[in-house]
Order: C-alpha cells, then sequence, then structure tokens
C-alpha cells in the first residue's frame, strides 16, 4: 500500500509539470516567435521482485519475478526549435527568421541574448542624433562585427534575404554597398539555452558560447534566410496542444484515484490493528 501511495504521488507529481508546460504553450499562442515546449519523463525506480516459489506452476510461460516501479519524474525541458508560419506587417523594422536561427542582441550589462522574434524598431541616440535599431525592450541588435546598426535621422533601413542591411532616402539606396550585416546564430546545443521572460535565449550559467551557438554566414548559409517585413508566429499547435492536456488530465485522475484508493487501504489496515 505505501508503495502504491509513493509511486501515484510521484506520477502526479511529473504529470503536474507536464500540465504546467501545456498551459505555458497554450499561453503563448499568439506569442510571435514563441518555440514550442516539450519534456521528457524517466522511471523514478524500477527493480524486479521475486515470487514466491509456489507462483512456478506447470505451463507458466512468463519468468518468474514482476517489476515494482515508483512513478515518473521529469528529466528534461526541451523546445521545438521548428518554423513558425510568417506573417505579412508591412514594416520596415519587422523581421523574420526562415531556418534555425537567431537574432543576436546586447544586453544593458554587456552580456550578449538572442531571439527569434524580429520586431525591432528605432530609437534616438541623443548624442549623435542618428536612429539605433533595437528590441522592443530597448536592447541593441547587432551586426555581425558586434557593433550597433545605425543610420541618419531621415533614413530608413533595407534588408536582403542575407541580413546585409542598406541604408535609404526617399526609397532609393544611399550607397551601393552595405552598411551592417544583421549578426545571426545557430543554436547547436538548444537544452543550454534559457528563455527570459522577454522571449530572449541566453546561456546558461557555466556555459561556453562555442557550445551553445555557431556564428552564421548568411552569404554563404542556403538554409537561413531574413526576411524583412515579416513576423514568425508561433510553433503551438492548439489541436497538439489540447490533445496533450486531455491525456495529461486524464493520467492524473487515474494517479489521484490510486492515491485515494491507497489511502483507504491504509485506513482499513489500522482499524484492523485497532
Amino acid at each position: 500500500m505505501n508503495q502504491s501511495m509513493i509511486s501515484a504521488a510521484s506520477s502526479m507529481n511529473g504529470i503536474q509539470h507536464k500540465l504546467d508546460i501545456v498551459a505555458d504553450n497554450m499561453a503563448n499562442l499568439n506569442t510571435n516567435g514563441y518555440k514550442r515546449k516539450s519534456a521528457t519523463f524517466a522511471d523514478v525506480l524500477t527493480n524486479v521482485r521475486q515470487h514466491d516459489k509456489d507462483y512456478r506452476q506447470p505451463g507458466r510461460a512468463t519468468p518468474m519475478g514482476y517489476t515494482l516501479g515508483y512513478g515518473s519524474y521529469l528529466t528534461a525541458l526541451s523546445r521545438d526549435f521548428t518554423q513558425g508560419a510568417l506573417k505579412q506587417t508591412g514594416v520596415s523594422t519587422d523581421f523574420a527568421l526562415e531556418g534555425n536561427a537567431l537574432f543576436e542582441l546586447e544586453l544593458d550589462n554587456g552580456q550578449s541574448a538572442w531571439i527569434r522574434e524580429g520586431a525591432f524598431h528605432y530609437t534616438i541616440d541623443p548624442n549623435t542624433k542618428e536612429k539605433v535599431l533595437v528590441t522592443a525592450q530597448g536592447d541593441k541588435v547587432l551586426d555581425k562585427d558586434g557593433a550597433e546598426i545605425r543610420i541618419g535621422l531621415d533614413q530608413e533601413i533595407q534588408v536582403n534575404d542575407k541580413g546585409q542591411v542598406f541604408a535609404t532616402k526617399n526609397g532609393l539606396t544611399i550607397v551601393p554597398n552595405p552598411i551592417a550585416t544583421l549578426k545571426v546564430v545557430k543554436p547547436i546545443s538548444p537544452e543550454l539555452l534559457i528563455q527570459t521572460e522577454n522571449n530572449y535565449y541566453v546561456m546558461a550559467p557555466n556555459t561556453n558560447r562555442n557550445a551553445v551557438v555557431e556564428d552564421l554566414d548568411l552569404t554563404q548559409n542556403q538554409a537561413v534566410h531574413v526576411r524583412q517585413g515579416m513576423i514568425e508566429q508561433s510553433n503551438v499547435s492548439l489541436i497538439d496542444e489540447m490533445n496533450d492536456l486531455i491525456q495529461a488530465q486524464r493520467a492524473y485522475q487515474m494517479s489521484a484515484r490510486a492515491l485515494t484508493s491507497g489511502d483507504a487501504m491504509w485506513g482499513l489496515a489500522n482499524n484492523l490493528r485497532a
């Protein structure tokens, strides 16, 4: 009875993690650039108990012994970086990525961060009177050399699918050469990326950048493209999440009933002792 209650309680704890993940995915269904989270579970502890010798009967086909488990637990939390649908916005500072890549940013503390959502805008540098490309939170969008992307007050930017940035005025390119190139990286170890409240990704503590992301040269990479005037939507499927939610709820109900049954059996045993 004690083992059944331990197994049920352990399973309920793991299923609660699953429900939390599904709820988070559903809450971010309309969050631009959001990547679906998924969980991996494993048995807490499994061992083989031996049967009494009386169980060895003529004609028995199965081996002696039985497996005893103690429920499941959350082993890993991963993100699905598959492509989300692209939405046309027509805004010149909106960018979407096609392929497995992230835009690189610089936070106020100098730390690097990455983002999939390219809903950028301009802020004015009061010292130089230039427009600087930043995120909605005001963090700087970097070029491939780690510098800010700046243009004049009367200028706009035009970006090709290789991430090359051109300064324009009245719809005409000012100079033929790009003034910058968006810095784009490929996540090679997504499990080492931690998502923050701003839909940013930062490195896990005590990790090496080279083990987490790889700098991309889009002029040489045919798998990743930048799309100006577009935003990537969430890759969460409401149908899949509803299916996972129903399964998790049913599993939680079954574990709760097992826990209640174990408690009732303990009550009967205590009454017999009395």
